[in-house]
């Protein structure tokens, strides 16, 4: 007997069609202010890759600290590797400044954010070790 499919409808994945105005991102994250036309246009699969790349790195870096308790190897690793990705000033292929450019991100708005999402997760620890100093 067959199970009915389940409704498993996803959010809309954003499209940006280059001959429209630049796409409009999160203010939180992003300004559309921030955001460059671009000069070459990316196949939507192109465009979805880059964009998985760099929020993956961005979740990762506001996420997970590598002092922070009951972190395993590999977290603390891809926190360190996402942390050196965006500091590098390589324009390589899938580089930080590539997957910047490519998607039409002023990259020195996003490396800003990104360098406040590290400062910040430096804090967060320094003040939970604090409490834990405190509280014992």
């Amino acid at each position: 007997m067959k199970t009915p499919l389940r409704n498993t409808r996803q959010a809309p994945v954003p499209v940006h069609d280059p001959g429209q105005e630049p796409f409009q991102l999160d203010p939180d994250i992003v300004l559309p202010s921030q955001v460059r036309p671009r000069s070459n246009s990316l196949h939507r699969s192109e465009w979805l890759l880059l964009w998985a790349l760099l929020t993956d790195a961005l979740q990762v870096l506001a996420t997970f600290h590598p002092n922070r308790p009951g972190r395993s190897y590999k977290e603390k690793k891809q926190w360190e590797a996402d942390r050196d990705w965006v500091r590098e000033e390589s324009d390589a292929p899938f580089s930080f400044a590539y997957v910047c450019d490519h998607l039409g991100l002023d990259r020195e708005a996003v490396r800003s954010h990104a360098e406040r999402l590290i400062a910040g997760a430096t804090q967060r620890m320094e003040y939970a070790q604090q409490q834990s100093n405190h509280a014992a």
